[in-house]
């Protein structure tokens, strides 16, 4: 508006004083007349934001009581078919991903319709560039039919002990997108379900605690398997998630300053960290009280 203004003084050196209070008045009339279209508008403008924040508002009550509901269904669900705990969470989590995504849908295309958008031209333009859409999210569409078949498959389930590509934890969620991995120091691994290649789960049956006991060579190696085996029926009665005895395997590799012998224990899921430990603390206890010194690395600082 001002540059107008400026061009109309700019003439007036050159212009009659008439023409240029004529060119002032219609801009300023103008002005006026924006100023008062937008200023007529407005309250329409503050009925529809007013509208919009409403819609989104109750959308956010309709999902948290929807994420309730699908809890308590699938719950009550799981009760009836007998099924563990980690296929109820699992079900739950894959259910409410979907719910959320088909909500916030919703919530758009109700905000959209509120500002005058035509929602279904603005689908038919989707339907007519579906293809392109497609090519450009194949990423998005590999993640939710992988994530589909990782729960009919059954192949993990919420709270099992898993490697993933390298990363282990435990799972937290199953989406429909995103596999949720917590690990042991508590960091968060957000996985897209189409990038899972390589699976390991640590949570079907039972779990085996294996222990690699280094020996030295210059002691009876079968005078240490009897220690060990002797030490291992001990722990077996001692050891809190042992129902028998650690086998002793015997002489497992040899390697340049030490002969590996290997001890393996089944024991139940997610127990075999602790297990391990324990039979770590045994086996060194035992050999001191046996006067066997294990191998270690010596370093010789020689003062000049």
């Amino acid at each position: 508006m001002l540059l107008p203004i400026h061009a109309a003084l700019a003439e007036a050196a050159d212009s009659p004083v008439d023409e240029v209070v004529a060119q002032v008045s219609d801009i300023i009339e103008t002005a006026g007349d924006r100023a008062g279209n937008f200023l007529s508008g407005l309250p329409m403008l503050t009925t529809k934001l007013l509208m919009a924040a409403l819609a989104i508002f109750l959308g956010v009550i309709i999902i948290r009581i929807g994420r309730r509901v699908i809890s308590s269904i699938v719950g009550m669900r799981g009760q009836k078919g007998m099924k563990s705990v980690q296929q109820v969470n699992t079900v739950r989590s894959l259910v409410t991903s979907i719910f959320n995504y088909i909500m916030y849908f919703i919530i758009v295309t109700i905000v959209l319709s509120i500002f005058g958008v035509n929602v279904s031209s603005i689908l038919a333009v989707a339907g007519v560039g579906g293809v392109a859409i497609g090519f450009g999210a194949q990423t998005l569409i590999k993640d939710i039919i992988s994530g589909m078949f990782i729960w009919m498959e059954g192949s993990i389930a919420v709270g099992d002990i898993v490697t993933i590509n390298g990363l282990s934890g435990v799972v937290e969620s199953i989406a429909i997108r995103t596999t949720v991995v917590r690990d042991y120091n508590g960091n968060v691994y957000v996985i897209p379900n189409g990038d899972i290649r390589t699976l390991t789960n640590m949570s079907r049956g039972y779990k085996r605690a294996i222990v690699d006991i280094r020996c030295p060579y210059e002691a009876d190696q079968g005078h240490i398997v009897e220690i060990l085996k002797d030490e291992m029926e001990k722990a077996g009665r001692e050891i809190d998630g042992l129902t028998a005895a650690p086998e002793v395997m015997s002489i497992l590799s040899f390697e340049t300053d030490a002969v590996v012998v290997r001890i393996a224990a089944q024991c139940p899921i997610g127990e075999h960290w602790r297990i391990e430990r324990d039979l770590r603390t045994r086996v060194k206890a035992r050999f001191d009280s046996e006067g066997i010194v294990m191998p270690h690395y010596q370093k010789v600082v020689i003062n000049q």
